[in-house]
Parts: C-alpha cells; structure tokens; sequence
C-alpha cells in the first residue's frame, strides 16, 4: 500500500484516471479526482473501461497530450497486460485492483500494482474492494473523511458490508441515512451504465462529483442525479419484469446446481439479474448473458462460494478470440463475441 501513497504523492496535473462503471470503480474514481481536483483546481482527465476484450481504448490516448501518470481503478489489467504495457512505455501507471491476481504487474518497468493479496490482511480480497482499499490509500496522505460516503457506496456495491460494520454505521449515522436508501443511491449510480453503457455510466461519476454527500443524489439535487433518477425507474422496472419470468426462460440444471439464462432486454441488466437470481438460490452457479451489439456480457455468480467463478469465467473463455473472462470467487464476469455463446456454454456443463 506505500509504494501506491508513494505514486500519487508524485503525480503531476498530466494525469489520467481508467476506472469500471460498477459502484466501486466509480466510486474509487470519485474519491480520486475529489482529492485530485483539491490538490491541482481541476478534476484529472478520465476514461472508463470499455467492454471489449481490451479493458481499454486506444483513441482515449490519440485525442490526449502525453501523460505522465495513469491511475487505473477496479480493473484487473494482469488478465490482459499486453494492452497497458503499451502505454506504460510512456507513462507511469498505477493499478489498484481487487480481482483476482493472474500476474504481478510489479515486475514490469513503470508498473505499480495493488491487490489485497500482495499485503498482509485478514480480509479477503475480493471483500476489500477497491473503493475502500483507494479511501485507506490516500487517507495516508490527507483527510478525505468527507468522501467516506462513496467508499460506502463501493462496499455496497461488491457486497462487503459484513467485513466493514463499524465503518458503514457511522456514514449511516453520519449522513442521516440507512442502509437501503444508501443501496439506492448506489443503484441510481449505476443505472447510468445498464441503461445506455459508457456514456450513462459518465454520468454516474460525474453526479458523485456534483454529490457533497449521499443524501444529494438520493434526493435528486444535482443536474445528473435528476438525469439518472429516471434511469433507475426504467430499469427497475425492466428488472422487475424479467425476475418475474426467469424461471420459465432459464435452464436449470439440479443435477449440476446451475442456472443459466440469456436475457433480452435494450439494457445491460445481467449483473443485477445475475445477483438476484443468486441471492434467491445461493447454492447454485448462476449465469446470465445479454447481448449487446456483436458482444455477450455474462455475469457469474455463487453465493456460497463452493465453485470459484472467477476462474470458471477465465477458463470458460480460454482460447476464444476477443474474450475475457474472470473476476472473484463469487461474482464474475465474461465478455465474448456472440457466436461463442454456445461454445462457452458447452464448457461451463463440463466444468461444473
């Protein structure tokens, strides 16, 4: 955690942060360039991970003047480090991540990696997620309790409220707020994503900038959280419905404890499906994908924890052009071009 104080002590105004669209890396994203801008009077330029097999566009880069440093947050680059080694040949780059380790990114010139499994903690990596590792980080390096809300959100979001009580009680007490109202306020963050991709999830990083605490975004008081109040209706609604159904479109395999489904729908909703179906039947491996475009997203999920989803989604995906695939042990997720649907299927009702 040092050698990560030690980077963004050093950074410059030539800096970029990269960061997923989920609650935790906007989240972690936020508390960054809220800490950033008190620094340097300005929010760092940002980018958010793309959903190809990259992680990342290389035309960020073409339309930007060098960088110095690049900051990377909740993305496992080490699955796929040929494309932030290309612009590690140029700039200095951070990556905080919790996934699971496939490579230390360490050994590479200009390269910080930080994962939980690399220093001494009793939690687990996957429930030190990356919005309270990035909190802790710069706490070091001055007081940033204000932001502690968005941490909250982030541990909402990848579900490690158990692992972080104390810490949950007091933003609860802090800011007049529940437990259920903060989960709201981080479904409304995210509903940006799921309802037009990229572009929406901006506006979910950008409410958390406008937001000085929970309640703002809850209660609609800034221009993007008005924006992404309406989001949120249409795709609860949307969600609703499909959990209405699944059972009469799923396949379930008893023998084999695995539910896989494939969605229709005009919004990216297989991470919430997925972890609601899995929060009803946690005994069982639960699979959903949807597609978008050329492109499958599939969400994994296991609450008991009795197979590794994220490995399953790394092997699933093995070998298959423009796919990626891995995660943590209960919750993972896959990217693949649309015609492999059947191969990966195949391979997950072999693995398991």
């Amino acid at each position: 955690m040092e050698e990560a104080v030690d980077f963004i002590k050093n950074i410059n105004e030539k800096t970029m942060i990269i960061f997923d669209n989920d609650g935790d890396g906007i989240g972690s994203a936020a508390i960054f360039a809220k800490t950033f801008k008190t620094i340097f009077g300005k929010y760092p330029e940002f980018a958010l991970k793309t959903d190809d097999y990259s992680f990342i566009s290389e035309k960020i880069f073409r339309k930007r003047k060098k960088l110095d440093f690049i900051v990377t947050m909740d993305i496992p680059f080490d699955e796929k480090p040929e494309y932030i080694l290309k612009f590690a040949k140029k700039s200095k780059v951070l990556i905080i991540d919790h996934h699971q380790v496939h490579e230390n990114m360490n050994r590479y010139t200009n390269i910080v990696h930080i994962n939980p499994e690399f220093f001494k903690t009793e939690i687990p990596s996957y429930k030190y997620c990356v919005s309270k590792l990035v909190y802790d980080i710069i706490s070091k390096i001055c007081n940033i309790e204000s932001l502690d809300w968005l941490a909250g959100i982030g541990i909402l979001n990848d579900k490690c409220e158990d692992v972080w009580k104390e810490f949950m009680e007091n933003i609860y007490k802090k800011y007049n707020i529940t437990q259920a109202e903060l989960k709201i306020v981080n479904d409304i963050i995210t509903s940006g994503y799921h309802y037009s991709g990229l572009k929406g999830a901006s506006k979910g990083y950008e409410a958390c900038l406008e937001a000085k605490s929970p309640r703002d975004i809850l209660e609609s008081k800034t221009i993007n959280s008005k924006r992404l109040k309406k989001f949120y209706d249409a795709i609860e609604k949307e969600i609703n419905n499909i959990l209405l159904s699944w059972r009469k479109k799923a396949e379930i395999f008893n023998d084999k404890k695995l539910i896989i489904l494939k969605i229709n729908s005009k919004f990216l909703l297989n991470s919430p499906i997925s972890t609601s179906i899995s929060m009803e039947k946690p005994d069982y491996t639960v699979v959903v994908a949807g597609k978008r475009g050329n492109a499958m997203h599939i969400s994994l999920r296991r609450q008991d924890k009795k197979i590794n989803c994220g490995k399953l989604a790394a092997d699933a995906t093995n070998n298959l052009k423009n796919a990626k695939g891995g995660g943590h042990v209960p919750a993972a997720g896959a990217s693949i071009m649309s015609k492999d649907w059947e191969i990966f299927r195949k391979r997950v009702l072999e693995m398991l």
